[in-house]
């Protein structure tokens, strides 16, 4: 998924939260799915050294697991 990507779920979901902010949460593992908060988002360039074609990558930190993920949400996702 590209930043992009993401901002654009990000702002259809506070669309649909009649412009509240909402929760981001992290789901894992398909077969016994759980939900986890996201602790830490940071940038990274990828390339030891700076250089014109730099390559940025974001990384989100699990948080702390929540429970079981919601029926809603793995179906959503495909589980």
């Amino acid at each position: 998924m590209k930043a992009s990507e993401l901002i654009e779920e990000l702002e259809w979901a506070i669309s649909n939260a009649n412009g509240k902010d909402v929760d981001v949460r992290l789901a894992q593992q398909p077969k016994w799915a759980f939900e986890y908060t996201v602790d830490t988002a940071v940038s990274i360039n990828t390339n030891e050294e700076p250089t014109e074609d730099n390559e940025w990558v974001v990384y989100l930190s699990e948080g702390s697991q929540l429970g079981y993920l919601n029926e809603n949400a793995s179906r959503e996702l495909g589980w």
